[in-house]
């Protein structure tokens, strides 16, 4: 298998006024496959003075071009960014599963979604509509939709690729300048996706930058600087609120998308033939580090058992192991921090609960090499237990039962969180009821986490501000102007 991972460590530069630079730092952060410990990339150890100089090469070039009012410009970038992601899929999705971990069939997704996602805002470049009114006689207005002018994008380490374009995409359809800060544990993939950024021509020189470093000291200072308009975080909810503080330095609009602990909720009437896969797929996708992973199972009491029999079957055939393996199913946690996060909420799932299956660290083997963890169900757990409550950001599925439709309803609004959910049921008045009642940004019904760049996402609750994607997406990253015209 270690052939599948060996390669000289490339060294990535930051992308500065459409220049490639070298931290003044002159220190590198290591990028290693969670696989196997091997050494990927470096990138720059970026400094606060490196972030201040990008962020002024931002702003200059968004004042000095046209880039603002000319969409057609726009959708070319961004049309031809969405080219040169495709004809490079496959080299992408290589650094990608190795630097993340996740199957190299989940990188195959990942990418195809950004392929999509800027086709969709290339076109809605060309059509940021605002509106017209008359007011009275003789005064008319114009509603007008206009970029707010740089914006500060951080985006995290789970889904690399694809978080970074989600607003990225809409950033700059709408004409804003836009700098990213990509998590420290992935930088590279989206530095290789900044490469062919430089190699479409219609994109300003100097429009859109990308500096590598720890988000302590980089993140503070996109917070605090006046000359960032906005701020864009994905990411958890902790960080989300120190963003939240610091961006009070001159009242920065944000767009938030934060954590997560959804609930799929199975009704006694439910197809379980389909909605076994989906919602064990749901929480051990990339290793359970996504943000709208279904980490809650809430089911009927009825069912309960053969539900369980079934999930578990599920995660106990799983195919755990390197990525780069078209045969697994399942990679490797980001890292020995998140591998001990995981480690200690199933403790404490040892000790309140009951675990179904899982609970442990893969050893052994190759697996030694890596941060491997077993895809974990949990029963019996009380509803205050942290991990019914908390985003543990891994394989693991805490199980609640219910009696009645009004239990699984108050059961599912029962966290701090509100991103998605979903219903299980052949009921379409349930469905609907359910829908409407819970509290979350998304409610897939009998399916999950199907997501569209035209359909809007985000969270309720402290799961986030704002929406991305859609043409709310869009115009979270426009500002409204009235203008008012009296005729004589």
């Amino acid at each position: 298998m270690s052939s599948l991972t060996e390669q000289k460590p490339v060294v990535y530069c930051n992308y500065v006024g459409g220049e490639w630079t070298e931290s003044s730092s002159k220190e590198l952060l290591e990028s290693r496959n969670p696989a196997t410990g091997s050494l990927i990339s470096y990138a720059q150890k970026s400094t606060v003075q490196d972030v201040e100089q990008a962020i002024d090469s931002v702003y200059e070039a968004y004042q000095r071009s046209d880039w603002g009012y000319n969409p057609k410009r726009r959708y070319e970038a961004l049309l031809g960014l969405a080219q040169k992601i495709e004809e490079n899929l496959e080299h992408l999705a290589r650094i990608l599963t190795m630097e993340q971990g996740k199957t190299i069939r989940e990188s195959r997704i990942e990418l195809m979604g950004c392929v999509d996602t800027l086709k969709y805002f290339a076109g809605a470049a060309r059509t940021v509509f605002g509106r017209s009114i008359q007011l009275e006689p003789g005064n008319f207005g114009v509603i007008a939709k206009e970029p707010i002018g740089v914006v500060g994008i951080i985006s995290p380490w789970n889904w690399p690729a694809l978080l970074m374009i989600r607003e990225l995409a809409p950033a700059l359809a709408a004409g804003n300048g836009v700098i990213v800060k990509p998590a420290s544990l992935t930088p590279a993939i989206s530095v290789e996706i900044f490469k062919l950024i430089a190699e479409v021509p219609h994109f300003t020189k100097g429009i859109v930058s990308i500096v590598t470093g720890p988000g302590r000291s980089i993140g503070a200072a996109m917070g605090t600087s006046k000359k960032i308009d906005m701020i864009s975080f994905t990411g958890d909810t902790s960080t989300g609120k120190t963003i939240m503080e610091l961006a009070t330095s001159n009242i920065k609009k944000l767009a938030l998308e934060l954590g997560g602990k959804s609930p799929n909720v199975v009704f006694d009437d439910a197809n379980l033939d389909k909605a076994i896969p989906l919602i064990g797929r749901s929480i051990f996708i990339s290793a359970g580090q996504i943000c709208m992973a279904g980490s809650r199972l809430l089911v009927h009491e009825s069912i309960k058992q053969e539900v369980l029999s079934r999930l578990k079957d599920y995660a106990e055939h799983l195919r755990v192991g390197n990525g780069l393996l078209e045969s697994t199913d399942m990679g490797p946690v980001i890292s020995q921090n998140q591998l001990d996060l995981i480690a200690e909420y199933c403790e404490i799932g040892r000790q309140e609960g009951k675990i179904i299956t899982g609970g442990y660290r893969l050893t052994g083997g190759e697996y030694d090499q890596g941060y491997f963890f077993a895809p974990t169900i949990i029963d019996d757990l009380p509803a205050n237990s942290r991990i019914v409550r908390e985003e543990i950001f891994g394989p693991v599925l805490a199980v609640q039962t219910f009696s009645s439709d009004e239990e699984a309803l108050a059961m599912a609004n029962d966290t701090d969180f509100g991103l998605s959910a979903g219903v299980w049921t052949t009921d379409l008045n349930r469905a609907m009821r359910m829908s409407k009642e819970i509290k979350a940004g998304t409610v897939w019904i009998n399916t999950y986490n199907k997501n569209f760049p035209e359909a809007e996402f985000g969270g309720y609750k402290q799961s986030g501000l704002g929406r991305t994607r859609g043409i709310d997406g869009l115009m979270e990253y426009c500002e409204t102007k009235h203008i008012h015209f009296e005729i004589d």
